[in-house]
């Protein structure tokens, strides 16, 4: 076992687990009361005393003012929770919960672990991984990666069926909802695109249940908030036994009276409806964005335990044509995914030729201006570095100065989909001098560059000018130092490269420039629009169309300079 043992842990809505890699393979690590899975629900006892697990589990329905549940779905938000008295944000429970497990894992070690790998849902945004970063942090873990849930699930999966493949991973847990297109080749596992919806989970159905049957019995509704977390309680009985039978019924006594309900499939399908419809826009966004459709897909992988439902089982076969697989535990999938990154983390002989990439989740980009009718209007969002890029990655754009004599470019920082900016994350800001001159005569060169341990580093710098700025915006929260700044950039200057300067862009240019001088008429133009399409390629700064063009234009100047052989 290595001295440094890196542990993997996936911080489920529902249920959190556990894995090292140990012996050549990934495996789960139980608790102290020898369960792989740990519920995701922190309370207290009456005597004040913290509960985590199952312990906390056992009293959620029947002491919900001192129990806390789901609370995964607040991380990165202001929002406060009660347990008791007192009041938690939810990266404070989260903590809580992350240093049971940690605790667990020491024990089952037998040593003391301080690094770890945490997934999170595929569409958590900047500010939502920061918050689980801050959690594991104050529960004394080293977070070394952050790892996507559904690519965790393809790394386990990955390296259950070894061989060329192009699947989709369909994980729909407790809380949350993302969708990850995989492309598996030679040792490589490489994420094309993700996309999700993190308000969408097995909650979310039970809620559905819940509010069939307040209206079934619309006189419990008087008895609300009270009865509400028995309700659920219930309702998530009855969406369990209709993962094993057609029917089922559930009972409920409340101040004196017992209210009963019976539901089946039909039921179940026709109160989950909009629920199941919100499950197609992510799976069709993550194939468009991947360039892939249904056909291109070997199979669909099930992770997440809301997919044991049949409902969600037929929702899926029926979007995809066939049947999905669910070869791996739907609960335990993605621990043991994080797993394999922990030996990967730790440099595991048994796995240091599997390559993982993944890809940004969120667009990155700056506040900017345009003229209408009324004059200029800011508030707009220019992306500088598109959703489902690759990662590490580093961009550039130009742009100008707004107003006659402005001596200062305000730039604002944000991450996300919308038009304008108020529909998206703000991450930071930074001004930069500029010299007082006529509007659009001012050009600016603006670089994002990101890399995989969420480091993004923003750079303008004058064309023509002196003058430049620079902001290093960290997922954790606190200042960096000088020196750790510095380092930082240092490990980013691999990626400042213009694509048009990378030694084997460089070669190819080269090589088609002298092969347009050895030809003449119609094969020395053929030759022009090829070296011109690799050329806007390479403008685009989008390393997947550069390689693909880079590819093609190769295998173009093969045959024509065969011909001449």
């Amino acid at each position: 076992m290595s001295a440094r043992q890196v542990i993997g842990i996936d911080l489920g809505t529902t249920n959190s687990a556990v894995a090292i890699w140990r012996d050549s393979r990934s495996q789960l690590i139980a608790n102290k009361f020898g369960s792989m899975l740990t519920p995701s629900v922190v309370g207290l006892d009456d005597e004040g005393n913290l509960l985590t697990g199952q312990p906390a589990l056992d009293r959620l329905s029947t002491h919900p003012h001192l129990t806390q549940a789901s609370f995964k779905r607040y991380m990165g938000t202001e929002a406060t929770l009660t347990l008791g008295n007192q009041t938690f944000r939810a990266e404070e429970l989260s903590a809580i919960l992350l240093r049971q497990l940690k605790e667990d894992a020491q024990s089952w070690l037998g040593q003391r672990i301080e690094d770890a790998v945490i997934t999170v849902p595929a569409y958590f945004n900047d500010v939502q991984r920061r918050a689980v970063k801050t959690a594991g942090e104050l529960a004394g873990l080293n977070v070394l990666r952050l790892l996507n849930e559904p690519t965790a699930a393809s790394l386990a999966f990955g390296l259950l069926e070894n061989r060329e493949q192009k699947y989709l991973t369909f994980d729909l847990g407790g809380g949350t909802f993302d969708v990850s297109v995989i492309d598996m080749f030679e040792g490589v596992v490489e994420v094309r695109a993700s996309s999700g919806d993190v308000q969408l989970g097995g909650d979310d159905f039970n809620e559905a249940i819940c509010q069939w049957m307040l209206d079934q019995q619309p006189a419990l509704k008087a008895a609300l908030p009270a009865v509400k977390p028995a309700l659920l309680e219930q309702a998530a009985r009855l969406k369990l036994a209709l993962s094993h039978a057609p029917e089922a019924s559930v009972e409920l006594s409340w101040q004196a009276q017992t209210w009963r309900w019976t539901l089946d499939e039909a039921q179940l399908g026709r109160c989950c409806q909009p629920l199941i419809a919100r499950l197609q826009q992510p799976v069709m966004q993550a194939l468009h964005d991947a360039r892939f459709s249904l056909q291109d897909l070997d199979h669909v992988l099930l992770v997440g335990g809301a997919t044991r439902m049949p409902l969600v089982r037929q929702a899926v076969a029926r979007l995809f044509g066939r049947f999905p697989r669910h070869d791996l535990h739907p609960d335990e999938a993605v621990a043991l995914g994080a797993g394999v990154q922990a030996g990967m983390v730790m440099k595991d002989a048994a796995i240091e030729d599997v390559i993982l990439t993944d890809v940004m989740p969120f667009s990155l980009g700056v506040e900017t201006a345009k003229e209408s009718p009324g004059g200029l209007e800011s508030g707009f969002f220019l992306p500088l570095i598109e959703r489902n890029t690759w990662l590490p990655v580093s961009k550039s754009k130009t742009v100008t100065t707004v107003a006659d004599n402005q001596t200062s470019v305000l730039l604002k920082i944000y991450q996300g989909e919308g038009r304008r900016v108020k529909d998206n994350v703000y991450l930071g800001e930074m001004n930069i001098e500029v010299p007082p001159r006529g509007a659009g005569e001012v050009a600016l060169d603006i670089r994002f560059t990101y890399t995989l341990d969420g480091l993004l580093e923003v750079q303008c710098q004058q064309i023509d000018g002196p003058n430049s700025a620079r902001l290093v915006i960290e997922k954790v929260p606190g200042q960096m130092t000088a020196a750790q700044i510095e380092q930082s950039l240092q490990k980013l200057n691999d990626l400042k490269r213009h694509p048009r300067d990378r030694q084997e862009n460089r070669d190819l240019l080269l090589r088609g420039s002298r092969l347009f001088e050895r030809l003449l008429g119609e094969e020395r133009a053929w030759i022009d629009n090829v070296m011109s399409v690799f050329e806007q390629a390479l403008d685009s700064q989008d390393e997947r169309r550069i390689a693909d063009v880079r590819q093609k234009v190769c295998e173009a100047l093969d045959t024509v300079e065969g011909t001449l052989l």
